[in-house]
């Protein structure tokens, strides 16, 4: 189940030509919220760090958006599960490439 809503966000990278995207909504992001639930943090922060390939190779502003609206799924989901150390991270600045995970994955 998450493997496909992961293989969502791959297929960017290898795109070549751009398809019309959204950004997630109702059910879609129900599913994928579900779905990462039943992932270990370790496991969502290896995600989030995978996501922002995507990010960067979405091939249109739609496609970003998209990719966008699935790393906010994830992050909401961190921050369910360890409110205190998302904002320590958020209050460092969130940087990337490593993500929540050097607050989280101890």
């Amino acid at each position: 189940m998450v493997f496909g809503w992961v293989r969502r966000v791959r297929p960017w990278t290898r795109r070549r030509t751009p398809r019309r995207a959204v950004p997630l909504q109702g059910s879609e992001s129900l599913a994928a919220a579900q779905a990462l639930a039943c992932l270990t943090t370790p496991q969502l922060c290896a995600l989030w760090r995978k996501s922002r390939a995507g990010l960067h190779a979405a091939p249109t502003p739609a496609a970003r958006a998209r990719v966008a609206a699935a790393r906010g799924v994830l992050l909401d989901e961190l921050e369910r599960r360890e409110p205190a150390a998302m904002a320590e991270w958020l209050r460092s600045g969130a940087l990337e490439p490593d993500g929540p995970s050097t607050y989280l994955v101890r």
